[in-house]
């Protein structure tokens, strides 16, 4: 089910409108990639294919044509690219069984690594936006696997005040990612009733 919001960006696109390019650009590019970096484990490599799936909606953006929903369409693109650059990249053998992998595994569910992206993103949106001081302790105790004694050591501060900030990070990424997982939750339960 697409949101106005979404229709109209496509209805402006499908124009050649360059500020919905733009617009598009801005909110799925950051997601897109962070998708992409989990088909080919490098993410300056992801970003450059999200990069030209992107050119390459600009350039076709008056021809255009979305049988689903813009962002369905763009995590396929983008998935098809990161299947053609390691088909590219790999030699036969390798690149078959990464291929099995990434696309023929019964095991493989795309809806649910695109929602690992995006849940992903959202998180590290949410540290990025958390105060400099909460920010770094908190990527040093949960993402370098520092103890709280090691970081209040090379900070220079109590291994209280190191409590108290991974805490208070914490507590901000839980409200912040919160709606997101509950949105995530009714759209899982609405699947089996």
């Amino acid at each position: 089910m697409l949101n106005q919001d979404e229709i109209q960006l496509q209805q402006e696109l499908s124009r050649g409108s360059e500020k919905a390019f733009e617009n598009v650009f801005l909110t799925y590019f950051k997601v897109l990639a962070v998708f992409a970096k989990k088909f080919v484990g490098d993410m300056q490599t992801a970003e450059d294919l999200v990069q030209e799936v992107l050119v390459k909606l600009y350039e076709n953006r008056n021809s255009v044509q979305f049988h689903t929903s813009l962002k369905a369409f763009l995590f396929q693109s983008v998935r098809n690219k990161c299947i053609d650059h390691l088909r590219s990249v790999k030699s036969k053998s390798e690149h078959h069984e990464n291929i099995k992998q990434v696309n023929f595994d019964d095991q493989f569910d795309f809806n649910d690594t695109m929602i690992e992206a995006e849940l992903e993103e959202r998180i590290f949106h949410a540290i990025s936006v958390l105060p400099s001081q909460c920010q770094q302790v908190f990527k040093m105790s949960r993402l370098e696997g520092k103890r709280n004694q090691e970081i209040a050591d090379l900070l220079n501060i109590s291994k209280r005040t190191v409590e108290t900030q991974v805490s208070n990070a914490l507590k901000r990424l839980r409200k912040d990612v919160f709606e997101y997982l509950k949105m995530l939750i009714i759209i899982s339960l609405n699947m089996f009733f």
